[in-house]
């Protein structure tokens, strides 16, 4: 959809530097963007080098020094990623949900309770009990069990799956393929086999969380395994039974939380890390990338590496793993010189 950078200013709130009613066709990063396009830049490094890109526009953050052209135009704001995210939400193209009520290949219950504004889509299956709430889109292939309660305004993608008993908050995201209510992995070892431990809890989704394709989150053994308010968890994360995460927690791809772990607020763990069972994690605690974390967590401790430690003796023990080729081969010199010397000294006391 082509705007002008008046319009994109006007979504925005940002203020113009160069000509208000040059035209763009659409937004790209700063890398690929060409005359037709506005482009975004939130650090001085990319600001330095504005002039020298085709992108004919781009929105900045205020306070950085950046050159340009007399065919360029600027949108200075106070924060680049926030304000490009106001335009990308008038420049989105409506999402593909089904028509208004319940496609005639959809199977609900009877005893289902459907909201004002419900969207359901083909093939959708809605169990005895359930409750679907105000607005909420369920995409094709959908399946909600038994006494499950899916809030207001939701949208869920194809192929989602939300189990008996489980309860879904208002304005939450679930992208294809998220399983929610697996039973959790529990089992006991007893006379030589691996006895199953019945996982009769629920989980709970709380309201404008948002998950990733394919991430999944397993029912608890005995109450619920709980995602805070506003969580945001990416692809393919893992969470176990009996969990508890506090609001507005971010994990990245590939982590997984063991089962019990109960956390704070704002906790923040990079892609491909994982945090042991059992753990008590503080609010504002970060996991970096990559990393095993294996003790309990301080409000704001910041951790790094497997087993994962603090920032700077992680590092500490980093740069000296770099320097140890070096330490050998001058250990290998000390010795040849010990052996030298002692030689010497021998042949000197006959």
């Amino acid at each position: 959809m082509p705007f002008s950078a008046l319009q994109a200013a006007e979504w925005c709130g940002g203020k113009i530097e160069g000509m208000p009613g040059q035209l763009f066709d659409s937004m790209e990063s700063v890398e690929w963007a060409q005359a037709n396009q506005m482009t975004f830049i939130g650090t001085a490094a990319y600001g330095r080098k504005f002039d020298q890109c085709p992108a004919g526009g781009a929105v900045c953050r205020e306070g950085l020094a950046v050159p340009r052209r007399a065919d360029q135009t600027l949108i200075m704001v106070p924060d680049a990623d926030l304000a490009v995210a106001e335009i990308l939400g008038k420049l989105a193209p409506p999402a593909p949900f089904p028509p208004l009520g319940v496609h005639a290949t959809a199977i609900i219950a009877d005893t289902v309770t459907l909201g004002a504004g419900v969207r359901i889509g083909p093939y959708c299956v809605v169990q005895a009990g359930a409750s679907i709430g105000d607005h909420t889109v369920l995409m094709a292939q959908s399946f909600v069990g038994r006494e499950a309660r899916i809030g207001q305004e939701c949208v869920i993608w194809p192929q989602v799956v939300v189990r008996d008993g489980c309860r879904i908050g208002n304005r939450v995201i679930l992208h294809s393929g998220c399983v929610i209510g697996a039973d959790g992995f529990g089992y006991r070892f007893a006379e030589s086999r691996h006895v199953k431990i019945p996982q009769i809890g629920g989980v709970i989704i709380e309201d404008d969380c948002e998950l990733g394709a394919n991430t999944t989150v397993d029912r608890a053994k005995f109450s619920n395994t709980i995602i805070g308010q506003g969580s945001k968890l990416d692809n393919l994360v893992q969470v176990g039974h009996n969990v508890r995460l506090g609001k507005h927690t971010i994990l990245v791809a590939h982590v997984g939380i063991g089962g019990s772990v109960q956390a704070g607020d704002y906790l923040a763990v990079g892609g491909g890390s994982i945090v042991g069972d059992h753990l008590r994690i503080g609010a504002g605690a970060q996991v970096a990338a990559f990393s095993a974390a294996a003790f309990d967590m301080a409000d704001g401790d910041r951790v790094v590496g497997a087993p994962a430690r603090a920032g700077k003796q992680y590092f500490s023990e980093l740069r000296a793993l770099h320097k140890l080729p070096a330490l050998v081969q001058k250990i290998q010199q000390l010795e040849q010189r010990i052996t030298e010397l002692e030689s010497s000294t021998k042949n000197n006391s006959q």
